[in-house]
């Protein structure tokens, strides 16, 4: 098992499970377009981006594993996180068709 700290509350996570699959299993949501439980991590749509202590960049939680001691924030404890998934979201929407039938 390890240890992994989410938006400062602990966490016991199996190994080889990713960030957002740890958040996922204890009810915290990470904002996400391409992961889904069922498939595996591809990292596409940058979405999951957050913020791991003594990375040097953010990181995409559904590509990231868990590591024993790992803190982590979300866009809800980090500013940082929160403006890169707003620029995500804007770079998404920017070639998106305004008459999209899938959405």
């Amino acid at each position: 098992m390890t240890k992994i700290t989410i938006d400062g509350k602990e966490f016991q996570a199996a190994d080889g499970k990713t960030v957002i699959q740890v958040g996922f299993d204890n009810g915290i949501f990470i904002p996400h377009y391409c992961w889904h439980p069922g498939l595996s991590p591809e990292g596409n749509c940058r979405m999951c981006l957050v913020e791991i202590e003594k990375a040097p960049k953010l990181m995409p939680s559904c590509t990231t594993a868990a590591a024993d001691g790992m803190v982590v924030r979300t866009e809800k404890t980090s500013e940082k996180v929160k403006a890169a998934q707003k620029d995500v979201m804007e770079f998404l929407l920017v070639d998106h068709p305004i008459d999209c039938p899938i959405c």
